[in-house]
């Protein structure tokens, strides 16, 4: 009898997907290829042990299980060749699951796919539906009316894949810059989510990345609830895909730091992997400090006040100077 097996992004889809009666093995991913040190093999000993580490200081994740976890899931991609019939990848627009997307077309490239077809769903929007975030936001019975709807994964989608990830795993930027440049357009929603990319690296305007610059933004003069400032980011920025885990943390960088650019009042800290939200965390509220004040209008920098130690792709940021910077006009790079 014929195998499928369904690789997705996030429990809540795979359930969804489980329940809408659509035939297959359904295999959650559940790597965040967006953050931490990254190369073309995730399940290299040197970099797995790596983000292990990053995982762990960053979220809690158990080195342990974090590695187990990986392994077990490149294990799966290995043996898809004597296992599977049919392989559907089901993904969204934004940048975390584009990142994913095209880590996982880079290596199944590299197997022998004579055995099974693989086909891709991929889409930004959902009849009635709106605003459209992703899958997860889809009942059962709408999952089901996307069965079918996926289709097969060209030779231009494979080989644009490979190139992504090989400029995404550089050690400097540059690749990935003129990269962008080049006709994309084999995965429709693959520069919007790059360009995004790019804008994660700090300005050279006032050491910000854009995505911190908005959560400044958007405090203004105010003490605004965490909860809310959670659904605002995510709204004004959901190219990114952020889920909280990836919230907090930026939160934590931008509050535990040399000159802290913002403070939370509530609690000394934020909820890591696994972890119960604390009691009374919804009244957590967020306020910028003078000195977040000073950087958001461009009259102090946060890299060389606070430095930096951040994984970006491939390009570890390190320090107060000689830092990989952008040119929010020119979409250039250059280290200050």
């Amino acid at each position: 009898m014929p195998t499928t097996l369904h690789i997705v992004n996030g429990d809540s889809f795979g359930d969804k997907l489980l329940a809408s009666g659509i035939d297959g093995e359904i295999l959650v991913w559940r790597e965040s290829l967006y953050e931490g040190p990254i190369g073309m093999q995730m399940s290299d000993s040197v970099l797995l042990s790596m983000r292990a580490t990053y995982m762990n200081h960053r979220h809690g994740i158990p080195e342990a299980t974090f590695k187990q976890s990986t392994l077990e899931q490149e294990a799966r991609l290995n043996s898809l060749s004597n296992e599977v019939d049919e392989l559907v990848l089901w993904f969204e627009h934004d940048l975390y699951d584009q990142l994913m997307l095209c880590y996982l077309l880079s290596r199944i490239g590299e197997l022998p796919r004579h055995s099974f077809r693989l086909s891709l769903l991929c889409i930004n929007h959902f009849p009635g539906v709106e605003p459209f975030y992703g899958l997860g936001q889809l009942s059962a019975e709408q999952t089901h009316r996307l069965h079918g709807k996926w289709i097969p994964v060209t030779e231009e989608q494979l080989r644009l894949a490979h190139n992504v990830w090989t400029a995404y795993s550089a050690s400097e930027p540059l690749p990935m810059a003129a990269l962008i440049e080049e006709d994309l357009s084999a995965l429709p929603f693959l520069k919007k989510a790059l360009e995004a990319h790019t804008a994660r690296f700090p300005s050279m305007q006032n050491g910000l990345s854009a995505i911190q610059q908005l959560m400044l933004e958007l405090l203004e003069d105010e003490e605004v609830s965490i909860l809310s400032l959670f659904q605002k980011v995510s709204e004004h920025a959901s190219v990114y895909g952020l889920g909280d885990l990836q919230f907090w943390g930026l939160l934590e960088g931008l509050w535990h730091c040399e000159k802290p650019v913002i403070q939370v009042l509530g609690g000394d800290r934020l909820p890591k992997y696994s972890e119960v939200w604390p009691p009374q965390f919804e009244n957590y509220r967020v306020k910028m400090t003078e000195m977040g004040k000073l950087i958001l209008t461009c009259k102090g920098d946060h890299i060389y006040l606070n430095g930096i130690d951040e994984w970006i792709g491939g390009i570890h940021l390190m320090g107060k100077k000689d830092v990989w910077r952008r040119n929010a006009v020119t979409i250039g790079f250059l280290r200050l």
